[in-house]
This record gives structure tokens, C-alpha cells and sequence, in this order.
């Protein structure tokens, strides 16, 4: 009954914040920004309105539209539809291993900043002994409300992760994912943080309690060549299932663009013998469309 009372609350929180953000109004809503000087120096066209008989035209200028970039990761974006290959090797320090290969699909919704999401994952596992197993996971549908602005990107977001593992590769229960995204934006550098609550809302006899707070801090998202930026992260969990054991990693991300195609490279290693992993490499690609 705590864990169900746990559970109701975090629900309840997350409710009232995404009510304030919906409040706040999309940025796509609001009207264009000023016009903004050519790259080239040359004159930024200009539309002409119709005149009266006997009149001269006079010129307005093209309103500007910024256009939209991907952020430090996949976590804020505002495109119409996203498309995301993802994988990851994680080595354990127990000497087990697993790997991640995900299918994602996003597509917005009445505007830019509310999107649906579905992330569908392969799973293999490396035991001790005997042969690797490979299985379906657990697929999540996801629904997430976005608002960026020149100096402050913030997002929530929310998850269920459904019990459709097979070959007994993912956790057989069904747990309920909350997201916070803040980002802010600093001239030639910025800071983000996500904030991760999951919790077990059905679990079956064979299935395991799942119960944690995660937390990633990155930054300094710093453009070092063009179109190609580099990142360092601190990442962290309290297993409330595990009563309060603290896990913790450290890595760095090198982030790329290309025209409609996002590519990052992520490494990073657990800190400690409770570190949250000996080691874990992913790759992902993220193309709108």
C-alpha cells in the first residue's frame, strides 16, 4: 500500500506541473520573432503589400523563422515527426553484459509541443555461463508536453512501460516513468537536467518491485567545430526498491547534425563499487522527416 501511495502522489505532482506548463503556451503559438540579418550581408527579402490605385507599394519585411535544432540529446525536440535508432553495450560489474538495440517513432500532436512517442526495444542478454538469449523488451508509448525558449527549454513527460518481454530479457511488472527536462541556455554553452521517477504500478508473482529517482546533469554542451558539440554528464539513482542504495556514473557525449539527421556517441563508466554500471557505450541517430 506505500509503494501504491508513492506512486499516486508522484502521479498527482507531475499532473500539476504539466497543467502549469500547458499554461505557459507553446512557442510555435506565439507570433514570429523580428527578422533576422542575412549571413550573407545581403538584403533580407521583402514582400511587397498591395497598393492602393495611384500609389506607391510599400515593402514589409519577411518575418524570420529560427529554425529548429536538436538539443543536448533526444530529450526536447519540436518537429513534426522523429524517427530514432538507439543502442547501447553496457558492461556490468558482475561480469554479465547486455545490449539494447531501440526503434523509436514521434509524432506531434495539435502543435509543436505536445508529441507522442513509442519506443520499442530488442534486449540480449550475456550471462556468466551458457549462450546469450535475445528477446523482445518492454515497449513504452509515452506522451510528453515541450516548451523552448531562447534562454530556457523545459519538458514533462510520461511513460508506461508495458510487461511484453519475451525470452525473460526485461522485468516482467509494469511500471509508470515520469520526466522533468530543464535546459538552460547560456551564450556558447548550456546546462541541462533530467529528472526520472519510475515506479512498479502492477507486478505480477514472477515479476520484481521496481522503485528509483534518477538524476543527469549535463554540460557544457559547447560547440567546439561546426555543427559538432561535446558534453560531459554526472548520472545518477536512489533505489528506493533497494532501500535507498545510491549508484552513480561519469561519461561524455560528442553530438552532431547533420541537415535532418542527429548523431551522438555516448561513453561512460560507474563510479565506485556501486557504480551504476562498469562500463556502457551508446549510439543513437535521430532523423525528422
Amino acid at each position: 500500500m506505500r509503494r501504491l501511495a508513492r506512486a499516486a502522489a508522484f502521479a498527482s505532482i507531475f499532473f500539476v506541473v504539466t497543467m502549469a506548463i500547458c499554461h505557459a503556451g507553446c512557442p510555435s503559438s506565439k507570433a514570429p520573432a523580428a527578422p533576422a540579418p542575412s549571413p550573407s550581408g545581403s538584403p533580407a527579402p521583402v514582400a511587397f503589400t498591395t497598393a492602393m490605385p495611384g500609389t506607391t507599394p510599400m515593402p514589409t519585411a519577411t518575418p524570420y523563422v529560427e529554425p529548429q535544432l536538436y538539443d543536448v540529446a533526444d530529450e526536447i525536440e519540436t518537429i513534426n515527426r522523429d524517427g530514432t535508432l538507439y543502442y547501447y553495450f553496457q558492461g556490468n560489474r558482475d561480469g554479465t553484459a547486455k545490449v539494447k538495440a531501440e526503434v523509436r517513432y514521434g509524432r506531434n500532436l495539435w502543435n509543436d509541443c505536445a508529441q507522442v512517442r513509442i519506443r520499442i526495444p530488442f534486449i540480449t542478454k550475456y550471462p556468466l555461463a551458457g549462450n546469450p538469449y535475445t528477446g523482445l523488451g518492454n515497449i513504452e508509448p509515452g506522451y510528453g508536453y515541450f516548451v523552448t525558449s531562447k534562454t530556457l527549454d523545459h519538458s514533462i513527460e510520461f511513460r508506461v512501460a508495458l510487461p511484453t518481454n519475451a525470452n525473460n530479457v526485461d522485468n516482467k511488472d509494469t511500471e509508470l516513468k515520469g520526466f522533468y527536462n530543464l535546459k538552460w541556455k547560456l551564450p556558447g554553452w548550456a546546462i541541462s537536467y533530467i529528472n526520472e521517477y519510475d515506479q512498479s504500478i502492477i507486478k505480477p508473482p514472477a515479476g520484481t518491485w521496481t522503485s528509483y529517482y534518477e538524476g543527469k546533469l549535463t554540460l557544457p554542451d559547447y560547440q567546439f567545430a561546426k555543427g559538432v558539440k561535446i558534453s560531459a554528464f554526472w548520472n545518477y539513482r536512489v533505489l528506493f526498491d533497494t532501500g535507498g542504495l545510491f549508484k552513480d556514473a561519469l561519461g561524455g557525449t560528442i553530438f552532431g547534425s547533420v541537415n535532418v539527421v542527429a548523431l551522438s556517441i555516448t561513453d561512460s563508466w560507474g563510479i565506485g563499487a556501486n557504480g551504476l554500471w562498469k562500463f556502457k557505450f551508446e549510439a543513437n541517430a535521430t532523423a525528422k522527416f
